[in-house]
């Protein structure tokens, strides 16, 4: 999937900065994550990747499922949008297009989602102090997304970007075996 995410990067990247300009960001998010679950249908992919089908009738469905999900002030951008990229034969990377401009968007609003998996659910008062000592670490706002794994046998692994913390007691116990069998 290299190869789509590398084309669909300028696409993310223009739209993008069309909806940071039209102060739309958020709003061309959700119509992304919609369209990247639409294209993601069986019946969908059917449709797209028909030769019999026109791109004229391929963007025409996707207009008809979104007509009633996007906003006056955003119809006439995803109306041009949607006819490039089925012009382009584009429309499968709607689902890459997605993920860039999510991570574009993350970049511009300094924030990172850091996914914890804990042996046990945190509370509401250990979340908010991870949130807090990971934003002040990463200098960026943190949202958590968490899991949980009673595999671990106690404590958490964190993933933040390129910072990865291990603070699980399968760890600890790993390196005390390791340390005892030298």
């Amino acid at each position: 999937m290299a190869a789509g995410i590398t084309i669909a990067r300028p696409y993310a990247k223009a739209l993008f900065e069309y909806a940071h300009t039209a102060n739309r960001v958020a709003s061309w998010s959700i119509l992304l994550s919609t369209l990247s679950v639409i294209v993601q249908d069986a019946t969908v992919v059917a449709v797209l990747t028909n030769p019999a089908i026109t791109e004229e009738l391929q963007a025409k469905l996707l207009l008809d499922i979104m007509d009633s999900l996007v906003t006056q002030e955003d119809k006439a951008a995803l109306v041009n949008f949607i006819w490039l990229l089925a012009h382009n034969k584009r429309l499968l990377l709607l689902s890459d297009m997605s993920v860039e401009y999510d991570a574009l968007r993350r970049k511009h609003e300094r924030t990172l989602t850091a996914y914890v998996t804990s042996f046990a659910p945190l509370n509401h008062a250990q979340q908010q102090r991870l949130i807090k000592s990971l934003s002040l670490r990463l200098q960026r706002q943190v949202v958590l997304e968490m899991s949980v794994d009673p595999a671990l046998l106690g404590g958490a692994i964190i993933r933040a970007g390129d910072l990865v913390i291990n603070g699980t007691v399968r760890l600890q116990l790993n390196k005390l075996g390791a340390e005892l069998a030298a």
